[in-house]
């Protein structure tokens, strides 16, 4: 279980390393310090404050989420293609795709291929990453992150959440020690592995820890992999279905 603890977290750091090398060169380079970014096409963009994205906007390049920074690409007439990687700093949170009952997203399942990441998306030490109903054609890696101390005041324990649903993810989905209220995986088509380590989701303020870490219905090409998470990776009370897997199932995910 050490060797493939160790050779998860390895995976993960290679991806994280990986990142611009699918990028596509552009420029000028665009700095959203906050407020609404107007519709239009990009060179590489970095966001330093809260930035939102409504219509029609293309990246040719990379999109840098600074430390602390917020970008909000979660709207259903939201039409965003980035050609390029995603990267999001420590405390900076990331909304890519509709989520069920968010913004003006209401509960129809219409939006997968409104935004699409060409390259990798790679949180290192984020608040939190909000990924739905997005086409990334490269992995989604999640490292570190959260904040637990949040959790234990509400209302903050209901909204610190890490949720990755209803995407199609080409390559690897990796999520090594985030911690907050709530984290899961559910509905995505994944074409290479899934991988959850160390997560750590639990509503202290209510001591629910049936409702976290939930891996279930998706449909995944490789290995599904689970370790030393909290509370272990379940279907929990999501009304999921067992995974498809196309390689093994190892550790906590091995019944689901």
């Amino acid at each position: 279980m050490r060797k493939l603890f160790r050779h998860v977290i390895q995976i993960g750091a290679v991806i994280a390393l990986g990142i611009g090398a699918s990028a596509a060169t552009a420029a000028p380079a665009t700095t959203c310090t906050g407020g609404e970014l107007a519709a239009g096409t990009y060179g590489r963009l970095t966001v330093t404050g809260t930035c939102t994205v409504h219509g029609d906007v293309t990246v040719n390049g990379n999109v840098t989420v600074a430390d602390g920074a917020y970008l909000d690409a979660a709207y259903s007439g939201t039409r965003l293609t980035i050609n390029g990687d995603v990267s999001v700093g420590k405390g900076a949170t990331l909304g890519l795709g509709c989520s069920f009952g968010y913004h003006d997203c209401g509960f129809a399942p219409i939006w997968l291929g409104n935004v699409t990441v060409n390259g990798n998306v790679v949180a290192n030490q984020a608040l939190t990453t909000y990924i739905d109903f997005t086409i990334v054609h490269g992995n989604v890696v999640v490292n570190g992150g959260g904040n637990l101390a949040m959790v234990d005041h509400p209302p903050a324990q209901d909204g610190l959440v890490l949720p990755i649903k209803d995407n199609q993810v080409d390559g690897n989905i990796v999520v090594h020690g985030w911690q907050g209220a709530w984290v899961g995986t559910i509905r995505n088509t994944v074409g290479g592995n899934l991988m959850f380590s160390q997560t750590e989701g639990t509503r202290l303020g209510d001591g629910d820890l049936l409702d976290s870490t939930e891996v279930a219905t998706n449909v995944i090409a490789g290995n599904l992999i689970c370790v030393q998470n909290t509370p272990p990776a379940q279907i929990g009370d999501s009304h999921g279905l067992p995974n498809t897997v196309g390689g093994n199932k190892i550790g906590e995910c091995a019944g689901l």
